[in-house]
């Protein structure tokens, strides 16, 4: 996996681009978009996606190319997923990123992020980035319970989370969480990370779980994760089996919200 940015560029047949996705992992990216979407919706075709729930002009391929975040503008939408990074790093590509981000929200540019996406998000709004008191990695915790989120009052009545159950099981793999602004809402909590869905402004939100967990994702970073490496790999291949279609039909709606949020899917 790459530490460089990976900007995947979503566009309709007209070449008016849609979808921004900013990923730090390149092997995650493609999984990414098929974990969000479902298999059902898309299925991948070469490099490309072909989207039945789209209409035809947002028929999209995919670029595997560019580090710089693109300049976004009125009628795109972005999505930053997770890396091993920290928002709290003084990289150069880290303060790029914040600042890009800073530039969106001003904008009003509707946002989703992922993991570390969730944490730049919070931080360019002007919230903090801290350790969490635990790492939370895997599906379960140390006294082997699923990882799950609950929504809250505020995200039962949000529209990212509308048709989400009560209390959903997600895979987690962090060791820092968000602290808030006062005009930040928590949709959806969690036991040993509290803020786990945060409404970063009106058509900016964050997820600290994989929502957009897919198998092919799971298994490269079972390869490639060093707390993963440590756990028990048979286990955490029956857990995901066992969840999986709680996972997928949860990213399905998720990103389906986000797109009626943000214009692009109605």
């Amino acid at each position: 996996n790459s530490k460089n940015s990976v900007v995947e560029i979503m566009k309709s047949d007209s070449q008016v681009i849609k979808l921004l996705i900013i990923c730090s992992a390149l092997g995650a990216v493609f999984g990414a978009i098929v974990g969000f979407a479902a298999s059902r919706y898309i299925s991948p075709s070469s490099n490309e996606l072909i989207s039945s729930f789209y209409s035809s002009e947002h028929a999209a391929s995919v670029l595997y190319r560019g580090e710089a975040f693109p300049e976004v503008v009125p009628g795109q939408a972005v999505v930053i997923l997770g890396g091993p990074d920290s928002a709290n790093d003084t990289t150069p590509k880290i303060l790029s990123e914040l600042e890009a981000l800073r530039e969106c929200l001003d904008a009003g540019i509707p946002c989703l992020g992922i993991c570390l996406g969730l944490q730049l998000l919070v931080k360019a709004a002007g919230g903090t980035v801290f350790r969490n008191s635990v790492k939370e990695i895997g599906f379960r915790d140390a006294a082997d319970a699923w990882y799950e989120i609950e929504k809250t009052v505020e995200g039962d009545r949000d529209p990212l989370l509308s048709g989400l159950p009560a209390i959903s099981r997600i895979f987690q793999l962090h060791g820092e969480t968000v602290g808030l602004t006062p005009s930040m809402k928590v949709l959806a909590k969690g036991r040993t990370c509290e803020n786990q869905i945060v409404k970063v402004t009106e058509r900016a939100y964050g997820i600290q779980g994989h929502v957009e967990l897919s198998e092919k994702m799971f298994e490269d970073w079972l390869a490639a994760d060093g707390d993963l490496q440590k756990m028990d790999r048979a286990k955490l291949r029956l857990d995901f089996q066992d969840a999986r279609r709680e996972l997928e039909r949860n990213s399905e709606l998720l990103f389906n919200n986000f797109l009626k949020i943000s214009g692009l899917l109605r």
